[in-house]
């Protein structure tokens, strides 16, 4: 049977399908609404529900405001996905390939896909997707991560390049196409970020900006919206129309809004309101004596790495002594240890550990704390001692953390020069710095996908102001990337990366800190979330199918 019908009609005998199959199922063990076979020590149906705490998202509009949607990807089945290695898996598209001259990938979409509407899934959906999201009036922030797709830079930036020159087009029904100007290996990845959801185009033109909204929102993956309660939760739970790969083992799932790892977080974890919650510096210590909470207390690699930016282009800070002085300062073992309690892992470069061409600690005498160093470097740069140094704003989003005293404290006790902490809205920071007006400033970047070009060239290569969050220029970096980006050889490409992070590490592109590891608490019922190939259980919410793989388990 299809849905092909937006009705009422459409929609139950769509609901009337999926439950034909969890009757003829459930003949041979414990099957959920979407016909999937629950494991053997898997909880009754009834006691199927997720319940998690995180931040009230401002829109579930994933592929342009990514950053204002947290934890809703799971609503929306891309082309691709990402299991617990970052592996990619079928998801919307059930298989890809490339041409042979490698400028066009081709994803073919499943013909049973459906919204939860009933409407088809269609190529032409993802390719609506696709040119809105690059759309300049939309004003996503992360279209920058598409300009390798041809034309899209120029679309993008206000040229007049018209929308139909964009490289992404609907063959057919069933097959997408993604085209590049140079052989773009890494295409595949980018269609499993998250951002690029596809999105209900007959809803967005209907609702605007409000057409995620409950009672609005249509989706296409094993989850729907059912409920929106301002100010208190969302709920989701398993849509009875879908039939891909990709379904949920929990009927229902309940996020409910507060800050994720915040004290009223853990209290909601200890008093079982919750089935996992993120742990932060102010409760590890704590958690790891408690004889219970130890025990279920989880940590795995984020791919993540924190660091300092400056105006590179300005004085001070545009002369590398004073930005290598600023990084041999910093005492990340001691930062790592004492004010993380050990939490994080030291960095010297960008790429953590783990991480495809990741250059571990190849280059770590580039930035490691080294005091006799960083005076020495200074001196030279014409401030003996910290003398004549000029006025340093270090900007950051609200209260001023021990970090970021710890790291003020360093530089004046290593070098004797005073950095003022200004304190700015998250979102006037964020165009201080897209438009170079941050001195000096704390960031954190997330892979997006597991493959360099994202690490390396997303956050560093050069960008014109408005569209890149630091001014640091090098035009080796720069040519190192751009040539990696597009070349097939793998040992040749991962040379090139190895090339562009030496630079970074050794020109001070950015002073890097610490790479991140996640720590979270689980209940012993919460069951599912897989073993990587490094030997952990990643809980990876926002890039892998963990939201399809866990389930409550039996307690009795």
């Amino acid at each position: 049977m299809t849905c092909k019908h937006v009705s009422f009609l459409g929609i139950v005998a769509c609901s009337l399908f999926g439950m034909a199959v969890v009757l003829n199922a459930e003949q041979n063990g414990l099957v959920n609404r979407v016909g999937k076979r629950l494991p053997a020590d898997a909880a009754p149906l009834e006691r199927q529900v997720y319940r998690y705490m995180a931040r009230e998202p401002e829109t579930l509009d994933v592929s342009v405001a990514l950053g204002r949607a947290e934890n809703s990807e799971f609503l929306f089945e891309r082309l691709l996905l990402f299991d617990q290695n970052n592996d990619l898996i079928p998801g919307a598209a059930e298989r890809w390939e490339v041409s042979e001259d490698g400028l066009t990938w081709s994803f073919h979409i499943r013909p049973d896909s459906r919204w939860s509407d009933g409407r088809p899934v269609t190529a032409r959906d993802f390719e609506y997707t696709f040119r809105r999201l690059l759309d300049p009036s939309v004003g996503n922030r992360l279209a920058f991560l598409y300009y390798d797709i041809k034309g899209a830079q120029a679309y993008n930036t206000g040229g007049n390049t018209p929308v139909v020159n964009l490289g992404v087009r609907a063959v057919d029904d069933l097959t997408f196409q993604i085209m590049t100007e140079k052989p773009s290996p890494f295409i595949p990845y980018l269609a499993a970020f998250q951002g690029s959801s596809p999105v209900p185009a007959w809803q967005v033109e209907k609702y605007g900006r409000r057409w995620t909204d409950a009672g609005n929102c249509v989706s296409n993956s094993s989850y729907l919206l059912v409920d929106w309660r301002a100010g208190d939760r969302i709920t989701f739970e398993l849509n009875p129309g879908y039939s891909g790969p990709n379904k949920g083992f929990v009927e229902r799932m309940v996020e409910i809004f507060t800050v994720p790892g915040s004290a009223q977080a853990v209290l909601a974890y200890e008093n079982n309101e919750i089935d996992r919650t993120s742990v932060t510096v102010e409760d590890i210590d704590r958690i790891r004596r408690d004889p219970v909470l130890g025990q279920q207390l989880n940590t795995f690699p984020y791919f993540a790495t924190t660091y300092l930016i400056m105006q590179t282009q300005q004085e001070p800070f545009n002369d590398v002594r004073v930005r290598q002085a600023f990084a041999h300062a910093i005492d990340r073992e001691a930062l790592c240890r004492v004010v993380h309690r050990g939490m994080h892992q030291p960095a010297y470069s960008m790429l953590p550990s783990g991480f495809s061409a990741s250059a571990g600690d190849k280059y770590k005498s580039a930035q490691v704390y080294n005091p006799s160093r960083a005076r020495r470097l200074l001196q030279e740069a014409g401030y003996p001692e910290g003398r004549g140094f000029p006025h340093v704003e270090f900007f950051i989003t609200g209260k001023t953390s021990r970090e970021v005293q710890a790291i003020q404290n360093m530089i004046k006790q290593v070098l004797n020069v005073d950095i003022d902490i200004g304190t700015l809205e998250s979102r006037t920071l964020g165009e201080r710095m897209y438009n170079y007006e941050a001195p000096m400033t704390l960031l954190s970047w997330w892979f997006d996908y597991p493959d360099p070009h994202n690490m390396l060239t997303a956050p560093w290569r050069t960008r014109p102001k408005g569209f890149g969050r630091q001014d640091w220029l090098h035009p080796a970096f720069n040519d190192y990337v751009d040539r990696a980006a597009h070349e097939l050889d793998p040992e040749k490409r991962l040379a090139m990366y190895d090339r562009a992070e030496r630079i970074l590490s050794e020109e001070v592109g950015g002073i890097f800190l610490y790479h991140r590891y996640a720590f979270d608490l689980r209940k012993p019922w919460l069951k599912g979330i897989k073993k990587d190939r490094m030997g952990y259980y990643p809980y990876l919410e926002h890039n892998s199918n963990v939201w399809f793989d866990l389930y409550i388990g039996a307690t009795d």
